[in-house]
């Protein structure tokens, strides 16, 4: 194997461990691990998991999918840089809505500067060796954890988050709420509504749950709202990682305060994402093919 050499995705799909979860926290781990030994810990919080999430929504759309890990191990810094902007190139024209609503993660790549670029194909190499691809194209896997809320934990410090009042659900607490949620029969179309919803990890729960229990979570309504920017664009991307289906709305207010705002701002801002595709169907320039897309 050489330096930039990888596995095929079958064995790394068989090397990678065998509960989801486990694996969730083994990519965080590594991503984590590198961050703080290359970037200096919790700065540049939006490049970190702008990196993270662009590689997982450039995933196969199914297990047995094409392999990209051999396309992207062996990038540059730009060539990484081209790449994430042709997956949000991609995303742009299937989404529009929620690409806007994740802009936190990638409008960085607009304006990246040397400092932001430095390292980050070493960094993209460590998430694919840890299986991001793999874990992403698994729906069973993806939906067992949610890697991008798990990272920004890890990237707040202690007092940050009390300074915030923010509180991770972890995934084993979550799964137990989704489950509940189900109890009071819900009927296809039905809306889904999460008014602090965090990074989503509840929808997450909810999802798979339906999953279990023969439905599909396309078939509803999902609306994910949080006064955080920064979670609210991670909502925009699970929404496709944990594949809701294409009736999802995210939205970034305070719901107690704003509750009479949150549809009227949600729909002015679809709409203006849609129009702004149509005249710019492009959302950067780039180089690099955009992988295989939607999920």
């Amino acid at each position: 194997m050489t330096l930039y050499g990888i596995p095929p995705a079958g064995i790394r799909r068989f090397l990678a461990p065998e509960s989801g979860r486990e694996h969730a926290r083994f990519i965080v781990d590594a991503a984590h691990a590198w961050w703080v030994e290359n970037r200096g810990g919790a700065g540049e919080r939006t490049v970190a998991v702008g990196v993270l999430a662009g590689l997982a929504l450039s995933a196969p759309s199914r297990p047995d999918g094409p392999d990209y890990g051999p396309l992207l191990i062996p990038l540059s810094d730009e060539g990484l840089v081209d790449a994430l902007r042709a997956g949000w190139n991609s995303s742009w024209t299937y989404d529009p809505d929620l690409t806007e609503a994740a802009r936190p993660l990638h409008d960085w790549l607009s304006h990246a500067s040397g400092n932001d670029t430095q390292g980050l194909a070493d960094y993209a190499r460590v998430l694919v060796r840890a299986g991001l691809l793999e874990f992403c194209s698994d729906t069973a896997r993806a939906e067992s954890d949610d890697l991008l809320g798990m990272l920004i934990t890890r990237m707040r410090s202690y007092s940050e988050r009390q300074g915030t009042g923010e509180f991770f659900t972890p995934a084993i607490a979550a799964d137990h709420v989704g489950e509940v949620s189900l109890a009071t029969g819900l009927e296809p179309g039905s809306l889904l509504l999460e008014p602090c919803a965090g990074t989503g990890t509840m929808a997450r729960a909810a999802a798979a749950a339906m999953r279990v229990y023969g439905m599909d979570p396309a078939q509803y309504r999902w609306w994910l709202n949080d006064i955080d920017p920064l979670n609210v664009a991670c909502c925009a991307v699970n929404a496709q990682l944990w594949r809701l289906g294409r009736r999802v709305t995210v939205s970034c207010a305070d719901s107690l305060r704003e509750a009479r705002l949150l549809e009227e701002s949600a729909h002015q801002r679809a709409e203006k994402a849609r129009a702004e595709q149509k005249r710019r169907p492009v959302l950067y320039p780039t180089r690099t093919r955009p992988p295989y897309w939607p999920f």
